[in-house]
């Protein structure tokens, strides 16, 4: 069976998230797209890789994506998002940071890994649309937590659209935000991954007041 990228008609999460044999399939899939390119490498050459058939794979994963970028989606963290409400911190940008929770940024997943990964799907235009599309998934989600936050310290002139828009253009840097954050674990720059986090929110912090912002 040849290998595509093309969606299937049900989930691409694994039936069995978190166990040993998807994870060799995960990284046998991101070593041989940095080897071979994702175009080149098949769902076949993965499975040889792995040692596992493809009946294993694709009790898996539904596509060859799946397998590269993983099928853990950024998510919003409800407590957080509950906290990022009420909080009266002048730091909107810097908080809103804490409020999507990544894979792997909880220290349950092999940091090495998901270094390779980042550069797997930034070698090629289809994952990072991919990858894009995840985000996409949750920014509308992110944009309306926002606007609750900037209604309690708007302008009483501003109208309810105008307060939308911002939430929108707010989530939208924080898309930036994040792939800053994905930037600095690709790279290696900050190898203990929980503290990635916190860096970058002190960075968007000490960068604001010299843009004009906070």
């Amino acid at each position: 069976m040849s290998t595509t990228g093309e969606h299937r008609d049900r989930s691409s999460a694994p039936t069995s998230r978190g166990t040993a044999t998807a994870r060799r399939i995960e990284s046998s899939a991101v070593a041989l797209v940095l080897q071979h390119g994702f175009d080149a490498t098949t769902v076949d050459m993965i499975c040889a890789d792995a040692g596992v058939s493809q009946r294993t794979f694709f009790n898996h994963f539904a596509t060859k994506d799946a397998a590269i970028i993983g099928t853990d989606i950024p998510r919003l963290d409800e407590s957080r998002v509950r906290a990022f409400i009420a909080s009266t911190s002048p730091d909107l940008l810097s908080d809103a940071v804490t409020l999507i929770t990544l894979p792997g940024l909880d220290g349950t997943h092999d940091a090495e890994l998901m270094r390779l990964r980042m550069r797997a799907i930034t070698s090629s235009a289809d994952l990072m649309k991919r990858q894009f599309e995840r985000f996409a998934s949750i920014e509308a989600e992110l944009a309306e937590v926002i606007e609750y936050r900037l209604l309690r310290v708007s302008d009483a002139a501003e109208s309810r659209d105008e307060v939308r828009e911002q939430s929108r253009l707010t989530a939208h840097i924080l898309a930036g935000v994040m792939r800053y954050t994905a930037d600095s674990l690709m790279s290696g720059r900050s190898t203990a991954i929980p503290a990635i986090v916190d860096e970058t929110r002190a960075r968007v912090r000490a960068v604001l007041p010299k843009l004009g912002g906070q």
